[in-house]
């Protein structure tokens, strides 16, 4: 008797740590699926992330403050350095350090009445535009994630600069609750295969960079406007077809493992059965005939 409840207490730990085992690799598998959610971290003083205050002073307007039409020739140094900047950094540290900034800023706006339109809901996403709009000065050389859908994506040469930057890539990014309103992001390195143009319709992009300075310029009926302008490392893009593939692999992967599951437990529920039937039997067997 001893002897099976030590196997069954033996098999069932092994049990266990096969399901174990399939669920850390069920994890690692769906793991592309949210490659860009967003990733917290604790913000520490002096971070790699931190910018230099005179790159971005050079981009206020004695007039205008942070509005400007294009890029003045006062601010093309901080413009580039700052490119130059992301593009050497991790992906995943800018948008650790967004995601913090983010956090932060949504302790300042609950508190704020103009901004209880946006969060009626529980999971109602942070407003990203919005806060950003009304409270320009507190983003200036901040990071920021934005996720949306592109509109406009040219290339074009740099121009001169002290970083060897060559191409940069101005990307018209529309994202959700901006009213039409686009984000102006330009970014030195763009995903493979993304489409092109001056007027196309891209889904699924998001950009993490730094928020630089309102970008001034006219709408299509020569009416003037301005844009928040970001500098970026690069455009993120889930392309649909990528997206259906890793789904699809998701599914397949979880079907297999959960078939695979079920028909371990089986076998030892069954193996577990037969081993009771059987130690009942032996102690059966085993009694003498005079003791019964």
């Amino acid at each position: 008797m001893k002897n099976a409840e030590c196997r069954t207490q033996h098999e069932r730990r092994l049990v266990i740590c096969a399901l174990h085992i399939a669920l850390c690799a069920l994890h690692g598998a769906m793991a592309p699926l949210f490659a860009d959610q967003p990733v917290l971290a604790a913000k520490s003083e002096g971070t790699p992330t931190d910018l230099d205050p005179s790159w971005l002073e050079s981009a206020r307007h004695p007039q205008t403050g942070l509005l400007s039409r294009s890029i003045r020739p006062e601010e093309a140094a901080g413009y580039f350095a700052i490119l130059n900047h992301a593009r050497q950094l991790p992906l995943a540290e800018l948008k650790s350090a967004a995601d913090t900034f983010q956090q932060e800023r949504l302790k300042v706006i609950r508190r704020d009445p103009d901004f209880q339109f946006y969060f009626r809901k529980p999971d109602a996403d942070f407003p990203t535009f919005a806060d950003l709009h009304r409270n320009s000065e507190a983003y200036h050389g901040r990071l920021v994630t934005l996720r949306g859908h592109l509109r406009r994506l040219v290339s074009s040469p740099a121009g001169e600069n002290a970083h060897g930057l060559q191409q940069l890539h101005e990307a018209w990014l529309y994202v959700d609750g901006a009213q039409q309103n686009p984000v102006v992001v330009v970014c030195t390195e763009l995903p493979p295969n993304i489409p092109t143009g001056s007027d196309i319709l891209v889904d699924l992009v998001s950009a993490t960079g730094y928020f630089f300075k309102r970008y001034g310029y006219e709408d299509r009926s020569g009416k003037p406007r301005f844009a928040p302008l970001v500098l970026a490392q690069r455009l993120v893009w889930q392309s649909r077809s990528a997206r259906s593939e890793w789904l699809s692999k998701g599914k397949m992967f979880g079907i297999t493992l959960g078939i695979g599951t079920l028909v371990c437990v089986w076998v030892w529920l069954v193996s577990r059965s037969s081993r009771k039937a059987g130690v009942v039997g032996t102690d059966y067997e085993s009694q003498s005939p005079e003791s019964t």
